[in-house]
């Protein structure tokens, strides 16, 4: 039987459910709570958001000074960091209202430096199209998403067939088997934070993120070489100790 960290396991039972809307080319004009529309992880990365002001995002703006009440929505970017996985940094406080395009509030000149929430904890909210975002000049904003995806970990974010591995809100992280060199040791599924991928792309480096139960002479925090493998029941992930 292979065993899973029961906590991070769990990554892949959140789903996200969204509100979706029309900023204004609708011809029936929308609110938030029209309809609810589930994305996956790969549609909201790189993606500019609207999101309600809910009791999480309220507490890290009241670390800018005190509220401000005319705002009802904020305005951020959906990108991965690399440790903390799919994060939300606000930009921009607004108000919405129906068949009208925001209102900007506040807009921080720091392009939120600090205002960031995993996306577990961002509530309702829909996703800008490119043409929407530069509407509100917002493709100017994101430069400082370079600081958060070398062009190593862009290979690896761009790598579709990795995806149905992938932890739910943490991007760079894939569910694996682990191997023991001997293959004496009974496998067990762990967690491994990408890194790198190979000249040829058939394999990956990684961090182990979980201590195995088993002795398999490497522990959490080491690296282990991960590439596919065919088992019965299909394409899997396997990882084996060093580089």
């Amino acid at each position: 039987m292979l065993l899973l960290d029961k906590t991070r396991k769990s990554r892949f039972c959140h789903e996200h459910s969204k509100i979706s809307f029309t900023l204004q080319k609708d011809p029936v004009p929308r609110t938030m709570n029209d309809r609810t529309t589930r994305y996956s992880d790969r549609e909201i990365i790189n993606r500019w958001a609207i999101a309600g002001i809910n009791p999480a995002i309220s507490r890290i703006l009241s670390t800018r000074g005190p509220t401000r009440p005319a705002a009802d929505r904020c305005i951020g970017f959906f990108y991965v960091d690399h440790e903390e996985g799919i994060t939300f940094r606000i930009h921009m406080l607004c108000r919405l209202e129906q068949g009208k395009p925001p209102e900007i509030i506040t807009h921080f000149e720091d392009h939120g430096e600090g205002l960031v929430l995993h996306v577990d904890e961002i509530g309702a909210y829909t996703l800008l199209s490119n043409e929407e975002a530069n509407s509100l000049s917002l493709l100017e904003e994101q430069r400082w998403r370079i600081y958060y995806e070398s062009e190593s970990l862009r290979t690896i974010r761009n790598r579709v067939d990795l995806d149905r591995f992938r932890a739910s809100g943490y991007f760079d992280d894939v569910s694996a088997i682990l191997l023991s060199k001997d293959r004496e040791t009974i496998p067990e599924g762990v967690w491994v934070r990408l890194e790198e991928q190979s000249a040829d792309g058939g394999s990956f480096q990684g961090v182990l993120l979980n201590e195995p139960y088993s002795d398999f002479g490497i522990h959490e925090g080491e690296t282990v070489t991960v590439r596919f493998a065919e088992d019965e029941g299909g394409r899997i992930l396997v990882a084996e100790a060093g580089a």
